[in-house]
């Protein structure tokens, strides 16, 4: 019985410690476009641009590439450019935040790839203008993998 007790932990063990490092070796790759989110009746250049910023690594990991906050048909969406790139990592999820904190209650979802272009609706309890930064946050050990500082469209552009 003992060995079966033994058996079982080192299994769990193994497999907890593979769901925690393995991300950091496996890239997912993700390829959402623009027209994923747009009416057909739109084109690409009539998408309207609220905000946008470029993501920095913190903590030790490596983020670049654009964030954008679009508005479309009346609706929200934060879009992560083609270029968008970072360590991969367990629990990644996707936040507004504001002035150099992530805010918890504004989840846009679970990252979908840390490679590519990727589109997150923005729930429509959230207000977007309540935020000026974009993050990556694991939350299994509460660490933030990036952010981007967003800026209006139209400022320095």
């Amino acid at each position: 019985m003992k060995k079966i007790i033994i058996a079982v932990l080192i299994i769990a063990v193994l497999g907890v410690g593979y769901w925690l490092v393995s991300p950091l070796f496996i890239d997912k790759i993700v390829s959402e476009k623009l027209e994923d989110i747009m009416p057909e009746q739109m084109i690409p250049e009539a998408e309207a641009v609220v905000s946008n910023g470029s993501f920095s690594g913190l903590q030790g990991h490596n983020a670049q590439g654009t964030a954008k906050l679009l508005k479309i048909n009346g609706k929200y969406f934060v879009r992560f450019e083609d270029d968008f790139r970072m360590t991969n990592g367990p629990d990644l999820f996707v936040y507004f935040g504001k002035d150099g904190k992530y805010a918890r209650e504004a989840e846009l979802g679970r990252l979908k790839g840390n490679i590519g272009g990727q589109n997150y609706e923005v729930p429509a309890n959230l207000n977007p203008s309540d935020y000026n930064e974009v993050w990556v946050w694991c939350r299994a050990f509460s660490v933030a993998f990036g952010k981007a500082q967003l800026a209006a469209a139209d400022a320095g552009q």
